[in-house]
């Protein structure tokens, strides 16, 4: 069995909507923008042009982890976001009775990147349940006594280079 994982930064192109179902659970939906290229404005028309594709994210509720309520109360048109999830291709049929196949992120992780001012919460804040606690003053610590260091050696040579030259021991890799 495959698996895979997506991973999209951006911002909402729209207000995200919500559906729910007949058995009680929800979801939220909204687009993030993929740009593939980047964008140049086309000095002739003065246009903004670049190859892009809006993705349509899922939330859905999930026993106790509501995602899609905290999305319909925190997100809005513009919200700075992280999304995790898998690829799933949705399927449908047109009004036109065309069949249509297109990609849809299902989100497992959403993160609400936008910051707080002033100690406030906005709309879409990262941490929307987090509350600012006060940290406690920090204690005076007695002052000791510095401790002795080696003289700096002016021979100084590395023993081996930044480029494999460890003599060819992948034990030394510092990763």
């Amino acid at each position: 069995m495959a698996h895979h994982k997506l991973i999209v930064i951006g911002r909402l192109v729209s207000d995200p909507k919500d559906n729910v179902f007949s058995n009680g659970g929800r979801v939220a939906k909204f687009g993030l923008p993929i740009d593939f290229t980047r964008r140049k404005k086309n000095p002739e028309t003065g246009q903004w042009e670049g190859d892009s594709f809006i993705i349509n994210v899922d939330a859905f509720n999930k026993d106790n982890y509501k995602l899609a309520d905290l999305v319909m109360q925190y997100l809005k048109k513009g919200s700075h976001v992280y999304v995790e999830g898998r690829l799933k291709n949705n399927e449908y049929t047109d009004k036109n009775n065309v069949k249509v196949a297109r990609p849809v992120l299902v989100a497992d992780i959403v993160e609400f990147l936008d910051g707080r001012s002033d100690g406030q919460q906005e709309q879409g804040s990262a941490e929307p349940m987090q509350r600012s606690t006060p940290r406690p003053a920090p204690q005076a610590q007695s002052p000791r006594p510095a401790a002795k260091m080696a003289p700096p050696q002016d021979d100084y040579e590395p023993s081996h280079s930044r480029h494999g030259g460890n003599g060819g021991n992948e034990d030394d890799i510092p990763f």
